[in-house]
């Protein structure tokens, strides 16, 4: 029987806990706090501003009754909370905790097993579907933040804001009929071109803006409410919503407002009156679900609307995918005091693709879960963040605002001054030349100066009304600490299906000419000059390049990448470049086919997560990296967390050369999610996507001149030759034209 009592445990773990969830109330043993239940005593509770109530049931080993118990607890009411109880964890004590002296010590340094029980529908979902997830004080607060999600308000917030979207657009279409000028001018302003989607996606920028002014008007004496300005009793909603986006951009807010108003004073007046009527309820729905943190619903919505994808190759980020390939570049960032608010203010985070921002958000979350975790304020860091942290440059003005919506609502109702956000000009500008987006800092040490064109919808919100004329964006050769991107795919060759009737599909955004695609490819090709940018690779080895220059000694890198950069003769300059210049490398693949094969939506093709830390100056670069093969792309936000930790901590992972028994093997609970093993950086990766690392190992052999087959007991020597010693590569057959 051990020395000290549940209950015990139970307060020193309450704490603990309430020292690492920053604004959150922890309450230990208490009775009073369920609806209808006096008696009823949670172990532990958690309840926050703006979460649903989680609720902690801990025993120690064997801890027969903890998942029962949990389990009862779903659905609950809290006293006070508007939320019922959506996630309950079982937890389990070490036996050696119960005979310890000191508890609160006893519990910090043990080894912690837990699951979580959540309700989807009439369901009761436990994570991990069977086994423990084991992990430290700090992993468990990690999983309370995730699961305190309110994930119905999530739904429903997203039902609301898809509807009143599709509404608004519906008014628009009416006045498409008859005002194709206006609709035109709305397009342009956007980038887009005069389509219904761009319609859709004016409404919803409409829609974003009017949901967040709602938010911040109490954080402003002199900033109306969303009802004052266009309720219903009203006479010119249009004049006093346009008035307040100004006295708005008088304070900042600029990627989030700018565009926003510049579209709504181009609409009739009628149609005006309209439109902001019908999205003052939606945005009135959406802040009534109490989703003030709402990253993943403003993505999932925005990136359905974003047009041009086709050359652009912009691809949402999945949020799990996100969350997982944050939390492994984070976990590489050496000699950071997360508890330090000043030490993470000197941080420097890029991401010159940003798109809806998701991969910039997932940081954030990193960044703010560690420093609570180390008992700092989130809140408080919140300025440095959006001022001087988090860089986001995009070729979309929409993108960019939906980037500003999502980091700003981490903490809605914490104002700042400035963003470090900026929509990047491309294509032909006023004075006949051409440039090529964030790609034009390959062509800089310090700083880019770059016109916003005369589109107003192109200003980039840093430092209020001089975005309309001209802005400089500091972005530093070696002055980032991470850089982490998902960036466009597209190639400058015209041999895929509709693309082969277009000159460079690289460049051919925004309705750009011949003449226009030919130039922005010349100079990318001198950007590109001496990197590892290699046409056939595509744009996204440019970008690659640029992470290159950006990034300090010490930096992270981070990419979501096609995975032919693991194989691609093209991309060889790619691994050259990791291989000479960067260490602790971990790329990681999915071993699925089908949409499951890659980490973002609707790509279609398979893609692979590389992170790898910049070498310092005379500290050699490491010869080997990790390669992990998943069965399947991560779910959700606690098996992202789970995998990230797993592929993050492992200690010994088996080695391609040790013969054919497979990779370290992943697992969640019981589950299996793949496998790991060790490999030389090498010219090729012959570590990805494969089901069962054996197969490599088997390969690994035979490139040796062994043949070291599964089961067998030792390898055989076996006579192999070199195919470029039996014979020559030839011609693709798309490269002979002509007449014979």
């Amino acid at each position: 029987m051990p020395h000290q009592t549940e209950p015990s445990a139970n307060s020193a773990l309450g704490a603990l806990l309430q020292g690492m969830l920053g604004k959150a109330t922890v309450r230990s043993e208490n009775t009073q706090v369920i609806e209808g239940h006096a008696g009823l005593q949670p172990d532990i509770l958690v309840t926050a501003t703006g979460r649903s109530p989680v609720v902690i049931e801990a025993e120690y080993d064997p801890a027969q009754h903890v998942e029962p118990e949990a389990t009862a607890r779903l659905g609950l009411k809290v006293t006070g909370q508007a939320r019922p109880i959506e996630a309950v964890v079982a937890l389990r004590y070490p036996e050696a905790v119960g005979d310890s002296f000191n508890l609160t010590e006893a519990i910090r340094e043990a080894t912690l097993r837990y699951c979580v029980f959540t309700e989807e529908g009439n369901k009761t979902v436990r994570f991990p579907a069977s086994g423990w997830l084991d992990g430290s004080v700090s992993d468990l607060a990690d999983l309370v933040r995730l699961v305190s999600v309110p994930q119905n308000a999530v739904d429903q917030a997203a039902s609301f804001l898809e509807q009143g979207i599709d509404d608004a657009a519906n008014i628009l279409e009416e006045m498409h009929l008859t005002n194709q000028g206006i609709t035109a001018t709305i397009s342009r302003l956007l980038g887009m071109d005069n389509v219904p989607q761009t319609r859709r996606m004016a409404c919803a920028i409409i829609a974003n803006a009017m949901i967040f002014h709602d938010r911040i008007a109490g954080m402003h004496d002199n900033i109306d409410a969303l009802n004052v300005v266009c309720g219903a009793g009203v006479p010119d909603p249009q004049g006093a919503t346009l008035e307040a986006w100004t006295e708005i951009l008088r304070i900042n807010y600029w990627p989030i407002f700018a565009i926003g108003r510049d579209i709504l004073s181009q609409l009739p007046a009628e149609f005006a009156v309209r439109t902001l009527r019908r999205l003052r309820l939606t945005a009135a729905s959406v802040n009534g679900t109490g989703m003030n943190n709402a990253h993943d619903l403003t993505g999932r919505v925005f990136q359905r609307l974003i047009s041009d994808r086709k050359y652009l190759a912009t691809f949402y980020t999945l949020p799990a995918s996100a969350a997982l390939l944050a939390r492994l570049a984070v976990a590489k960032m050496e000699g950071v005091d997360w508890g330090d608010a000043a030490a993470i203010g000197r941080l420097r985070v890029g991401d010159f693709a940003c798109g809806t921002g998701a991969l910039l958000s997932a940081v954030y979350e990193q960044i703010a879960s560690r420093h609570e975790s180390a008992g700092g304020d989130s809140a408080a860091i919140h300025p440095t963040m959006m001022e001087e942290v988090l860089y986001g440059c995009d070729v979309l003005p929409s993108a960019v605002h939906i980037t500003a919506s999502s980091l700003a609502g981490q903490q809605p109702t914490v104002g700042f001054n400035r963003a470090r956000l900026y929509t990047m000009p491309y294509g032909r500008t006023k004075g006949d030349s051409v440039v090529i987006g964030s790609l034009e800092f390959l062509n800089t040490d310090s700083q880019l100066s770059f016109s916003n064109y005369s589109d107003p919808a192109l200003r980039t919100g840093s430092v209020g009304e001089e975005t309309a004329a001209e802005v400089t964006a500091e972005v530093r050769d070696e002055g980032f600490d991470l850089v982490i991107m998902n960036p466009p795919f597209t190639r400058a060759t015209n041999h895929e299906g509709p693309h082969a009737v277009v000159l460079n599909p690289a460049f051919a955004a925004f309705d750009a000419t011949n003449p226009d695609m030919a130039e922005m490819g010349k100079r990318l090709n001198q950007l590109g000059r001496d990197s590892c940018y290699h046409g056939n690779a595509g744009i996204a080895s440019a970008f690659a390049a640029l992470a290159q220059k950006k990034l300090k000694p010490g930096g992270v890198l981070a990419l979501v990448f096609p995975l032919s950069a693991a194989s691609g003769l093209s991309w060889q300059g790619f691994r050259d470049m990791l291989k000479k210049d960067y260490t602790d490398m971990t790329v990681v693949s999915i071993a699925a086919d089908g949409k499951d094969m890659s980490f973002s939506s609707d790509t279609g093709m398979a893609e692979c997560l590389v992170i790898a830390r910049k070498t310092k100056a005379s500290v050699p670069s490491g010869e080997r990296a990790q390669f992990v093969s998943l069965r399947q792309r991560p779910s959700g936000l606690a098996q992202a967390a789970a995998i990230g930790k797993n592929i993050s901590t492992s200690s010994t992972v088996r080695a391609i050369e040790g013969g054919p028994y497979g990779g370290t093997r992943l697992t969640v609970g019981n589950e299996l999610m793949g496998e790991s093993i060790t490999a030389p950086k090498g010219d090729l990766w012959g570590g990805v996507r494969l089901l069962d690392y054996s197969l490599a190992q088997t390969a690994n052999a035979l490139a040796g001149s062994k043949l070291w087959l599964p089961g067998s007991p030792e390898a055989i020597a076996l006579k192999v030759a070199a195919l470029d010693a039996v014979g020559r590569l030839g011609l693709v057959d798309r490269d002979i034209t002509g007449p014979f």
